[in-house]
């Protein structure tokens, strides 16, 4: 049975992307009414619809493939990472992490409680960042502790308290620590 206030949520953050496509549409539909041109009699008309309807359809011709390699770059990257982490009492926090071009990475953790499936945001990074490093932690039932590095102008929020649940956030910052297992590097041992 699929969380109905989830999937609306996905469904609203996909509402821009149906307004371009929708716009887009309602574009050539109406350059193709002008050069198709039904109820026109005359011949000045005619001919007047056609070329207005060329017209519109030149800057199309032009930034249609434009928008698409556009949305096709931005598509294209590799799937979210997620972890999850329960607390004894069976809440669920879930780390999500976005791997972006050139640093623009996101990381989002959700809440949700045993008895709901809506999974509600309580933090979020925008900058630098890799899958491992912000680190989830229950420190008892009512405590998620969310350890992470950032930039001082890094995009990013943090609630404090979700229904029962103290959340405390621990920035650290960036190139404080090597991240785990990325930038070790082998060392040669010299031999006796």
């Amino acid at each position: 049975m699929p969380c109905w206030p989830d999937l609306w949520l996905r469904l609203k953050n996909l509402l821009p992307l149906l307004a371009i496509v929708i716009g887009i549409l309602l574009y050539i539909a109406l350059a193709v009414l002008l050069i198709w041109a039904p109820r026109l009699r005359t011949r000045w008309k005619i001919v007047t619809s056609r070329v207005l309807g060329v017209v519109f359809l030149a800057p199309l011709a032009v930034g249609l493939p434009a928008i698409l390699f556009g949305l096709a770059l931005g598509n294209s990257g590799p799937p979210p990472q997620m972890r999850t982490v329960l607390s004894a009492r069976g809440d669920e926090a879930r780390l999500s992490y976005e791997a972006g071009f050139l640093g623009r990475d996101y990381t989002e953790v959700t809440l949700k409680g045993p008895a709901c499936c809506q999974h509600i945001v309580v933090f979020w990074h925008q900058g630098p960042s890799w899958f491992d490093d912000p680190k989830l932690e229950w420190l008892d039932n009512q405590h998620l502790q969310i350890s992470y590095h950032s930039r001082p102008n890094d995009p990013q929020h943090c609630d404090q308290r979700l229904r029962d649940i103290t959340i405390v956030c621990k920035p650290s910052p960036l190139g404080s620590a090597p991240p785990p297992e990325h930038d070790a590097q082998p060392t040669a041992t010299p031999h006796p």
